[in-house]
This record gives structure tokens, C-alpha cells and sequence, in this order.
């Protein structure tokens, strides 16, 4: 059988006035068979399908696979130049028998609100109706019903942090196998409650998120369901469609895969409230923290988070531990390229004072006068060893730790979110000796740092991934929806709108 495999995925933060081009893809952009040779035998979604066609002997078709650091919308140019890297090689193949595909399920462009669908679409028109394309999608992805009516089958991840991501890509692949056997005849069927919910309340080890997982996968118990996704959205995209969204796959069962993915979200509805966030004020965060006998007490600046599109060069929450004095801490990062040419310039132990973070915008605060000792300089590149992205070589760009006080700042050329110990290990900085650790993260860091930290504080500040939703001037967004119209609708006609 010949499988086609590609991808082009971006998490697009539409609040955010950065730009993503065709450049912000080049450095984990794979073409033809490099991404065999860069995938094979690793733990990422390619890989997956990479082992699952060696098993099943399918030939491949690798086509593009393509994706870019969170941040603004994608250029029209950058997507159209990825979409022909793909319909390309699938038009020019002499027979397709199945498509996989890895979609984030959040990318918007200049022009077009829904991406995913877009492709999905193209390689439907080359490929046919009869040709399956199966797709996995991120935990955050905002799915839209073009999507579900494009695909045969869609495979979303079940955690986050997101640590079965391979696990997605072989359940995927394996599924391909099944209809090539003629054993699965996939019939999809969607729910969409009208919620938008914070990442920070998307942890899948916690409720009230993992009461949906929960109840999913005593779903997927059933012989008759192949696959139950319970994707927690991305609210960050200012979009109609936006929010959380329930997607059961049955074996030829269209009515069982609705009355799933209905008493899903009827379950999402009525837990509602518990999906609030909470988060604590920067000054009092690193009180605590410091009041704190033992560490490490991770503090999370998850509004600052790059791996939700934020510039991850705010500077509010380092201010606040420079007034207080803080000792024995590690700040990752700031990504300031500006301040990093400078201190590379400059030599490992010298003294200086520059303005540092602040460059993106105001909202994540102004840059900020700091004076230290340039600690060490680095390429910034590193081979993660934890559950997020084990043997997937990660490149900060050039790297400074730069010594405030008693903080270690790590100033990076390139955004980055801290997902592994191994980011501080390769700069000579023990992450388990630090009193204190801030992550420019939401939850994605949880896979390392939870099971070394003596505690873990969310802080509250500003930014473009903030869990103060009500903070965001939404546009295109369908009203009423929980929880911004909670005060001005009431519960009851929110309910109302539900079941209607």
C-alpha cells in the first residue's frame, strides 16, 4: 500500500502582532525523504509512522513536514509555498492508498480561519473520496466541521503536557492498517459546548480536565468506538469556532459516535465552572516562594508562555524578583537577541549593565536595566532526555547565563519553552539545587519539573497567553460563551444555547 505522510503545523496566537513567514518554519522544515532521515527511529509523530509502515510494509510517500515556534498569524506566502510541498508529491504519485497527517488544529493565516481544513480539503480533491486520510491533532486544536468531514478519522492527543504524542502517531497508523484490512469502516461525529477554557485548565492529570479523559477512554472500552478526542481548544485564536470540541470515531456507527460525543460535552457543560482559573499575583508568588522550606518552587510566568505564541521576553515577574531580593534562583528565559549579541560581545566574566526583555511589546513590560556577570555562553543547543522531546535536539540559539544578584538569568537568542531539566544542565546550572525556578510556561514543563518541585505557583501576569480571558478584546468569537457571558447572560440562557 502506498501511505502519503506530511504536516504543517503552527499554534497561531492571533493576539500577537508577530508575524509567522516562511523563515520562522525553515529550521524544522523536511522535505521528500528527509523526513524519514530525520524522523526514523526517534519518538516523535513521524516517527510513528515511520515504524508502523515498516511493520505493515507500506511505501511510503513523504511529502512536507513543517512547523514554527507559537506566535502571530502565518503569511499567506508561508502557507501556500507548504501547502504545494504537499499536494505536490501527492499529485505526481502514481497510486495513493492512504494519507496520515500530522494537523495542529489552531493555525490560521492571514487569510483563511481554518488551515486544517484547508489541507485536508486539498488532499481530498487530489486523493478522492474513496483514498483515507487519517489526521492527529494537538490537545489544543480548535476543530472546525470541515475538518471532520474532510478527514476518515481524527486522532487527537490525550495529555498535556503533551507526552504520547508517539503513542497518536502509531494509534493512527495502525488505524490506516485496519481499514487496508477492510476491518474499519470509520464513521466521525462532533460536539462543540460553548466553552472556551485556559490551558492552565487543560492538565490532564488533574480534574477537572481529566474527568473528560477519563470518561474517553472508558468509552474507547467499547468495541464499537475506535477513537473518543476531547480536544480542551486554544483560546488564544480569536476565531467563531473557537473552543473545546468532542470528536467520537465508531466503527460504522454514526448514531452511537453523536450520542458520545453529546454526553461529552453535556459532562464539559456541567463542570463548567470548575475549569476556572486561578492564579496568584506576582508579588505574592514569589513571597511564598520564598517563604517556602525546601525547593525547588517552580513559578510559572504562564502568560509570557512562547509555546502559546507569546514574545517570552516579559519582564514584569523578573522585576519583581529583583525588588525582592530573590537568592538561589533560575529564570528560563528571556529571549532577547539584541542583549545576547551584546554579552556575547562583551566575555564570559565581565560586569555589565544593559537594558534587557521588553522589545516585542508593552504588555509583557518595558525593557529593564539590569547589571551582572556574564556566567557562561553557550550555542544553546541540547538533547532533551524527558518525556516531552527525548532525543529530539533542541537549539535555543546562542545562549547567555547572566548573573543578577542571586538570579541566573538564561538569555537566549530564540524563544523557548523550558520542557526539559537538560536546557539547565547543558549551561552548567543544577535545576534540583535552585530555591527557586521560573518556567516562561503553562503547563508543558509539568513533565519535568513536577516530580523535582517542592511546589508549583501559577503566577498572574500580563501577556498574550494569559488565563484572564475576559483580558481579551475577542471579534470574531460566537457569543454567548462560557466564561466571558456568564455576568452579562446568566447561566440560563447559556444553557439555552447549548441545547439548542
Amino acid at each position: 500500500m502506498h501511505v502519503v505522510i506530511g504536516s504543517i503545523s503552527h499554534e497561531t496566537n492571533t493576539f500577537s502582532n508577530v508575524l509567522t513567514g516562511l523563515d520562522k518554519f525553515r529550521e524544522n522544515l523536511y522535505l521528500g525523504q528527509e523526513i524519514v532521515k530525520a524522523f526514523k527511529g526517534k519518538h516523535a509523530i513521524a516517527s510513528a509512522f515511520i515504524k508502523i509502515a515498516e511493520e505493515e510494509g507500506f511505501e511510503l510517500i513523504p511529502t512536507v513536514w513543517a512547523s514554527a515556534t507559537p506566535s502571530g498569524l502565518v503569511t499567506d506566502e508561508a502557507f501556500n509555498h507548504l501547502l504545494s510541498k504537499m499536494i505536490e508529491p501527492i499529485a505526481s504519485a502514481e497510486k495513493v492508498d492512504g494519507v496520515l497527517l500530522h494537523l495542529h488544529g489552531a493555525m490560521v493565516t492571514q487569510s483563511i480561519d481554518d488551515p486544517e481544513g484547508e489541507i485536508l480539503e486539498a488532499v481530498r480533491d487530489v486523493v478522492g473520496r474513496e483514498v483515507p486520510i487519517i489526521s492527529t491533532l494537538d490537545l489544543h486544536a480548535n476543530i472546525v466541521e470541515r475538518v471532520v468531514r474532510e478527514a476518515d478519522v481524527l486522532v487527537g492527543y490525550d495529555t498535556y503536557p503533551h507526552v504520547d504524542r508517539f503513542d497518536r502517531g502509531i494509534e493512527a497508523a495502525r488505524l490506516m492498517a485496519e481499514i487496508f484490512r477492510g476491518c474499519l469502516k470509520p464513521t466521525m461525529a462532533m460536539k462543540k459546548p460553548p466553552m472556551i477554557v485556559s490551558p492552565q485548565r487543560q492538565k490532564t492529570n488533574y480534574y477537572p480536565m481529566n474527568a473528560l479523559i477519563n470518561l474517553a477512554h472508558k468509552m474507547e472500552t467499547d468495541e464499537k468506538i475506535v477513537n473518543v478526542t476531547v480536544s480542551g481548544g486554544y483560546p488564544f485564536a480569536d476565531l467563531e469556532f473557537t473552543g473545546m470540541t468532542m470528536v467520537v470515531t465508531t466503527n460504522n456507527d454514526q448514531v452511537i459516535a453523536q450520542e458520545k460525543a453529546d454526553q461529552l460535552a453535556e459532562l464539559a457543560w456541567k463542570i463548567r465552572r470548575d475549569f476556572l482559573a486561578t492564579v496568584v499575583p506576582s508579588k505574592e508568588a514569589v513571597a511564598e516562594a520564598m517563604a517556602t522550606q525546601g525547593g525547588p518552587v517552580v513559578l510559572a510566568d504562564h502568560a509570557d508562555n512562547p509555546g502559546g505564541g507569546a514574545p517570552c521576553d516579559g519582564t514584569i515577574l523578573l522585576q519583581t524578583l529583583l525588588e525582592m531580593g530573590v537568592e538561589n534562583a533560575v529564570l528560563a528565559v528571556i529571549a532577547d537577541p539584541e542583549a545576547v549579541t551584546k554579552l556575547v560581545k562583551t566575555g564570559v566574566g565581565k560586569t555589565l549593565t544593559l537594558k534587557l526583555g521588553g522589545r516585542t511589546d508593552a504588555l509583557h513590560g518595558s525593557p529593564i536595566n539590569v547589571t551582572g556577570t556574564i556566567k557562561l555562553i553557550s550555542d544553546g543547543k541540547f538533547l532533551p532526555l524527558g518525556p516531552m522531546s527525548s532525543g529530539l535536539e533542541s537549539n535555543m540559539g546562542r545562549t547567555v547565563v547572566f548573573t543578577c544578584g542571586g538570579i541566573d538569568i538564561i538569555v537566549t537568542e530564540k524563544r523557548i519553552q523550558p520542557t526539559d531539566l537538560e536546557l539547565y544542565r547543558s549551561l552548567g546550572i543544577e535545576p534540583t539545587r535552585k530555591k527557586i525556578i521560573v518556567v516562561k510556561s503553562a503547563v508543558h514543563f509539568r513533565a519535568s519539573h513536577e516530580p523535582i518541585a517542592k511546589k508549583i505557583i501559577e503566577v498572574d501576569t500580563p501577556g498574550i497567553h494569559s488565563s484572564r480571558l475576559s483580558a481579551f478584546k475577542y471579534k470574531k468569537l460566537r457569543r454567548p460563551i462560557f466564561p466571558l457571558d456568564v455576568e452579562m447572560l446568566g447561566i440560563a440562557e447559556l444553557k439555552k444555547n447549548f441545547t439548542d
